[in-house]
């Protein structure tokens, strides 16, 4: 289960983040998580809310996750590809398999927010 691993390493910024800030309570987390991150919300959120936030300033702490849609782009003709047209891994327009991902691999902690 190395969403624990995830867990622990998003601890480690929203720590360092709130100590920047100065504060003494977290209220709220905000976590993006791309669709081919091949990270599982559910598991980092249990792996925070069981085993790395309780009897910390963020104990008490909202989890919200946002995900990225996975988007590519040919890296021939640069056309824009959906998540939808890349089931044949090539590109729609012009057929190449030079297929690169724009988007959607993210997984970052966006946001804390606390006094």
């Amino acid at each position: 289960m190395h969403e624990l691993g995830i867990a622990k390493d998003f601890w480690k910024i929203i720590k360092q983040t709130a100590e920047e800030n100065k504060l003494n309570r977290i209220d709220k987390i905000v976590i993006v998580l791309g669709e081919a991150s091949g990270i599982e919300e559910d598991f980092v959120r249990h792996s925070l809310k069981d085993h790395v936030l309780p009897g910390t300033i963020a104990e008490k702490a909202k989890l919200i996750f946002e995900k990225t849609k996975l988007e590519g782009f040919c890296g021939d003709c640069r056309e824009k590809i959906s998540k939808e047209k890349m089931k044949n891994l090539s590109c729609p327009n012009c057929k190449s398999l030079n297929i690169e991902i724009a988007s959607g691999k993210e997984m970052y902690v966006k946001n804390i927010q606390g006094e």
